[in-house]
C-alpha cells in the first residue's frame, strides 16, 4: 500500500541586490563611467607620454586604479561608495547641518494660544500635514514636497503567524500575496507599501500591578497562591510590538486630475488616499490581518515622536500634534549613530540611533517564519525593522525578469565557451530568476524589496552591544546588514513611516 507524501512547504528565496547598469553586470552606471574613464584616462597617457617606462606605467596603472576603486574591498565597502558618503559627510560638518536645534523655544505656541508648527530637522525635507475622515476616526496624509509622494499609515495587528500550523501559515502568505497583486495591477494609485515593526521594552511587572490593582481580594487562598506561582514562572523579560502598515503614491498628473475631481486645493489629495486605504483595508481584512486604527494627527506625531525619544509612551496622544513630532536636537557629527533629543525628555541625555541596510536577503532556502529572530527573539534591544515593497504590474515584471533571465544565460554560454569554472553563485541566481518566472506567469506581482533596522539606546556602549545583538540575530534570518556610517541620518529616514529607501 502506498504511504500518501506530505506536500512539500512552500521555501522562499530572495537573494543578494543586483544593480541595474546600461552594460556590465551587477555595477551600477557611476561605476562604470569610472572604469571607462579610467581607462582612457590611459589610453590618452600613452598616447601623449613619449617616455616608455612612464608610457607603460600609465597605460596598466590608471586603469588599474579605476578598477580597484570599483572592486577592491575598502573598510568594508569600496572606495567608491565612501567616496560620495564622505564628500558629503565633510559638506554637511563644514556647513553645520549635521547639528540641528529647533528655533522654537518651547511649546512653539503664540501668545494668543495658536499653534506653530515646527520645520522637520534634516534628511525629512519639507512636509504639508493634510486631514481627512477615515470611517469614524481621521487619518493623517502627508504630502512630501522634495520626494513628491503622498503617504498615510494605519496600525495593523498581525496574524500571528507562528502559532498556525504549516497549511494555515501558507493560506496566509498566498492572500497576503493576492493583496500585493491587487495592489500592483489594479488602477489605483498606490505603487509602494511599507511594512514597519516596532519594538519597544515593556514593564515586567505591568501583569502583577494590574492583577494587585484589580484583582479580588476575597478570593480563595488557594486559588491566588497558584496564579502567584504561574506568575513567577513567565519570563522577566517584556516587549511591546507594534506593526504598522504604510500606502504611498507618487504624485503624477494623474493623480493630480483624480484630486482636482474630489476637492479644492490639497483636500483633494487625501479624499483620494482615504479611497485607497479603504480598498488596501478591505483586502487585509481577507488576508486575515486585522486593522487596529489609522494613524490621525496625534497618533502619527506621537509615533514619530517616539521613534527620535523611545521613552515616549505611543499611546500618549494628548497634546501630540504635528508641531512636536520632530525632536528638539539632532546631532550627526558622529561617524557609527546619530543622536536626537526631545524637549519632553526625563533627562539631558540624548538619545542614539544606528541605521543598518539589509543588503544581502536569503540567498538559501527559507520558510514563512525566517524573521523571526530578529522581530521576536531579540529581548530587550529598542529596533524598527522596515520593509518597503515597491510594486510594479505583473507585465512590466515579465519583461524584466525575462531580461535577467536571457543576461544570465548569455554569461552562462560565453563561460561555458571559454572553459571557465561556473560560479555556483550564479546558478543559484538562475534558480532564483526561473522561480519569480513561475510565480509571476501564475499572476503574482513583481515586488522590488529594501529593508532597514534602527537600533536605539541611551549610551553608545550599549548601542554597540545592540548592534552586535541584531547582527547575530539577522545571521540567524540569512540576512547581511551593512551599518550606514557617516548617513545614519539619513538613513534613519528610512525607518519612518515614509515609504523610503527605493531608489527611484
Amino acid at each position: 500500500m502506498a504511504t500518501p507524501t506530505a506536500a512539500r512547504r512552500r521555501t522562499y528565496l530572495i537573494g543578494k541586490a543586483r544593480p541595474h547598469a546600461v552594460i556590465g553586470k551587477n555595477r551600477e552606471n557611476g561605476e562604470i563611467v569610472l572604469i571607462v574613464f579610467g581607462a582612457f584616462l590611459g589610453m590618452m597617457w600613452g598616447l601623449a607620454v613619449p617616455w616608455l617606462l612612464p608610457r607603460i606605467l600609465g597605460l596598466i596603472g590608471l586603469p588599474m586604479l579605476a578598477l580597484a576603486a570599483v572592486y577592491v574591498p575598502y573598510r568594508r565597502r569600496t572606495f567608491f561608495k565612501w567616496m560620495e558618503i564622505d564628500r558629503n559627510y565633510r559638506r554637511n560638518l563644514r556647513s553645520g547641518r549635521a547639528r540641528y536645534r529647533s528655533r522654537a523655544m518651547e511649546a512653539g505656541t503664540r501668545l494668543d494660544g495658536t499653534e506653530v508648527a515646527i520645520g522637520a530637522p534634516p534628511g525629512i525635507g519639507r512636509v504639508v500635514w493634510l486631514d481627512a475622515p477615515f470611517g469614524p476616526d481621521r487619518i493623517a496624509v502627508l504630502m512630501h514636497l522634495e520626494r513628491r509622494t503622498v503617504t498615510a499609515a494605519i496600525e495593523i495587528e498581525g496574524p500571528g503567524v507562528g502559532l498556525r500550523d504549516s497549511e494555515d501559515q501558507e493560506a496566509l502568505v498566498d492572500r497576503f500575496g493576492t493583496l500585493l497583486k491587487h495592489v500592483a495591477n489594479g488602477d489605483g494609485f498606490v505603487t509602494r507599501l511599507q511594512m514597519l515593526a516596532r519594538t519597544l521594552p515593556a514593564d515586567p511587572d505591568a501583569h502583577a500591578k494590574d492583577v494587585e490593582r484589580r484583582g479580588d481580594k476575597d478570593a480563595e487562598p488557594w486559588l491566588r497562591a497558584s496564579y502567584e506561582e504561574l506568575q513567577s514562572m513567565v519570563s522577566t523579560s517584556s516587549e511591546q510590538h507594534r506593526a504598522y502598515l504604510v500606502a504611498c503614491m507618487p504624485y503624477t498628473r494623474e493623480l493630480a486630475a483624480e484630486a482636482r475631481a474630489h476637492g479644492r486645493g490639497d483636500s483633494g489629495l487625501a479624499t483620494v488616499m482615504v479611497r485607497e486605504l479603504n480598498d488596501i483595508c478591505a483586502r487585509l481584512i481577507e488576508a486575515d490581518i486585522r486593522v487596529r486604527q489609522p494613524l490621525g494627527e496625534p497618533r502619527l506625531a506621537s509615533l514619530l515622536h517616539g521613534m527620535y525619544d523611545p521613552e515616549h509612551p505611543i499611546d500618549h496622544i494628548q497634546t501630540m500634534s504635528q508641531r512636536n513630532a520632530w525632536p528638539a536636537e539632532v546631532d550627526a557629527t558622529h561617524q557609527n549613530y546619530m543622536s536626537a533629543k526631545t524637549r519632553e525628555s526625563d533627562t539631558r541625555e540624548a538619545w542614539h540611533h544606528s541605521t543598518a541596510w539589509i543588503k544581502e536577503w536569503p540567498m538559501t532556502p527559507v520558510g514563512v517564519n525566517f524573521l523571526a529572530p530578529l522581530l521576536v527573539h531579540t529581548p530587550d534591544v529598542i529596533r524598527t525593522v522596515a520593509v518597503t515593497m515597491d510594486l510594479e504590474p505583473t507585465d512590466v515584471a515579465i519583461e524584466r525578469m525575462l531580461t535577467e533571465k536571457t543576461n544570465d544565460e548569455a554569461d552562462a554560454s560565453r563561460a561555458a565557451k571559454m572553459n571557465r569554472v561556473v560560479d555556483p553563485r550564479d546558478i543559484a541566481q538562475t534558480g532564483r530568476v526561473d522561480q519569480r518566472g513561475e510565480d509571476l506567469a501564475s499572476g503574482a506581482a513583481g515586488v522590488n524589496l529594501v529593508g532597514y533596522i534602527t537600533v536605539s539606546s541611551r549610551n553608545p556602549e550599549q548601542l554597540v552591544r545592540d548592534k552586535r545583538t541584531i547582527r547575530a540575530a539577522a545571521g540567524k534570518c540569512y540576512l547581511k546588514l551593512e551599518w550606514c556610517d557617516r548617513e545614519h541620518h539619513r538613513a534613519f529616514v528610512n525607518t519612518l513611516p515614509f515609504a523610503t529607501g527605493i531608489r527611484p
